[in-house]
């Protein structure tokens, strides 16, 4: 361990450094934070209404969807939470192009609000409030959440540096010292803010017209298109585990882009597991009278533990071991979302994304945790999924009940938890150290 250890403190962590100090992942970093009030409120709404409220929630699992209090909450509780979820985190990436325009002009000296406000404008004109995909997540009808967050970045880090490349050219309007400087600095960003306009709006019209669909729609598409062709070895379902983390890793949501291969695909094994076990099969494998060992709910068992990436293993890590106070008040706000699965919280405010540090344990958790769960189920160690339960459920619970009760698959989700851990630990000691130097 103390090998390891001194291996990244000596090699990963002084790279981790300088990529950290570069002054765009700084900006990202710092808008990322910012947006912590919209994420916690968001994540606190969705717990509370996924837990308690609605009829697919964990409670109604118990006391049945059609008892009085859940009938009652649905009607007049849910869609308080559900407006605050609209607020908060339905508008991430909308939040993220104003914070990273705003940090990044702050941060060069310029009017930091007009070039947010640009930015906004831009990720507007690109499409973002128009979202139609039958595949993946059809109730999202915008881009302005996790949907559009990768653009959103693109935009956010590109919009500041054309707008404040044109006031450095000097194509500004001067007006007289007398005009208050509200005024001032608002007709200095005509000018700017119409060429960043103009620019993004030629790409939204080249995307428009050679590809028949806005940015946000062709990145969307064509992502899920190659994702199409995966087969389902566990060659396919490690690549998908690998990619989830490292899609999140830069801020793009991947359980929801690559729900076009693990809801049409797994999805669909999942209910034929359910239907053949209700006639009796108990049997796994991938014949036609078999249970399938790896379905869409395999994930919510075994790798999504806290959420992407296992970060309930990442948070329990440093609550163990870690002096640093910053994050060890994330990872205490960020416990009670993590055993409900709701993990923006530590992404966003450790952050995981675009860190470094975390890249490597955050990414290699999910597949270790994928073969230990695939082989455990083809093994006949625990039992293969036949029954849906809410994602919301907590770690090993989900496992116990999504098998109809296999105490093998309580086990294994817990030693999947636990390597996990054992992954997150030396970079955490390793970050703790880092950041005491």
């Amino acid at each position: 361990m103390n090998g390891l250890i001194k291996l990244i403190e000596d090699k990963f962590v002084p790279i981790a450094a300088k990529i950290g100090s570069q002054k765009h992942l700084s900006a990202i970093r710092d808008a990322f934070a910012s947006l912590m009030p919209l994420i916690m409120a968001g994540a606190i709404a969705v717990l509370l209404n996924n837990v308690f409220f609605v009829p697919w929630g964990l409670l109604a699992n118990f006391i049945g969807a059609e008892s009085s209090f859940i009938v009652w909450a649905n009607m007049y509780i849910a869609p308080i939470f559900s407006a605050i979820d609209a607020g908060s985190l339905s508008i991430m990436a909308l939040g993220l192009c104003f914070s990273l325009g705003y940090k990044r002009a702050e941060y060069e000296g310029k009017d930091a609000l007009s070039t947010a406000l640009v930015t906004v404008g831009c990720f507007i004109v690109c499409g973002a409030l128009v979202r139609n995909n039958e595949l993946v997540a059809s109730y999202v009808t915008h881009y302005l959440g996790a949907q559009g967050l990768f653009i959103g970045l693109i935009i956010g880090l590109t919009a500041p540096e054309i707008y404040m490349w044109a006031v450095d050219q000097g194509w500004v309007i001067h007006l007289p010292e007398s005009v208050p400087p509200a005024v001032s600095k608002a007709f200095a960003g005509i000018i700017p803010g119409l060429l960043t306009f103009f620019i993004w709006g030629l790409v939204y019209y080249m995307f428009t017209q050679f590809t028949g669909l806005n940015v946000f729609a062709w990145f969307e598409v064509n992502i899920q298109t190659a994702l199409m062709k995966l087969s389902q070895n566990i060659w396919s379902i490690l690549l998908i585990s690998t990619l989830i983390p490292f899609l999140w890793f830069f801020g793009l949501h991947g359980a929801n882009l690559l729900e076009a291969v693990m809801a049409p695909v797994y999805g669909t094994l999942g209910l034929m597991n359910i239907q053949n076990f209700a006639e009796g099969i108990t049997k796994v494998g991938m014949g036609a009278n078999e249970l399938s060992p790896w379905v869409r709910g395999s994930w919510d068992a075994y790798v999504f533990l806290g959420g992407s990436g296992a970060t309930l293993a990442l948070v329990a890590a440093i609550l163990l071991v870690s002096k640093a106070a910053e994050d060890r008040e994330v990872a205490k706000y960020g416990i009670g979302c993590g055993i409900f699965q709701i993990n923006e919280p530590v992404l966003f405010g450790l952050p995981v994304v675009l860190n470094p540090i975390y890249l490597i344990p955050f990414v290699l958790s999910q597949p270790i945790m994928t073969l230990i769960g695939y082989y455990a189920t083809v093994w006949g160690i625990a039992g293969p999924i036949v029954n849906t339960v809410p994602w919301t459920t907590p770690p090993v619970i989900a496992a116990f009940l999504a098998t109809n009760g296999s105490f093998g698959a309580a086990l294994t989700a817990l030693i999947c938890l636990a390597a996990a851990f054992i992954i997150y630990l030396p970079f955490v000691i390793a970050a703790n150290r880092a950041a005491k130097k």
